[in-house]
C-alpha cells in the first residue's frame, strides 16, 4: 500500500474517517529504536544508564 500525503491523512483524521491498521501501526512504532528500547526494557532516563545492556550502548570514538 502507497503513503498518503500528509494533508489527506489529516483529513481524514479530523473527519473520524481514518481506520487505522493496527499491524501497520505496531510495525512503524517497532521502527523506531526508542519504542523498541521502551518495550524490551532496555530504555533507561538520562539518570539511569546503568540499566541499559552494553549491547545498546553507543560507542564513542
Amino acid at each position: 500500500m502507497e503513503s498518503m500525503k500528509a494533508t489527506e491523512l489529516k483529513n481524514l483524521v479530523e473527519s473520524g474517517s481514518y481506520k487505522p491498521d493496527p499491524s501497520r501501526v505496531a510495525s512503524a512504532m517497532l521502527r523506531r529504536r526508542g519504542v523498541r528500547e521502551l518495550l524490551t526494557g532496555a530504555y533507561a532516563g538520562a539518570t539511569d544508564r546503568s540499566r541499559v545492556p552494553v549491547s545498546l550502548r553507543h560507542h564513542v570514538a
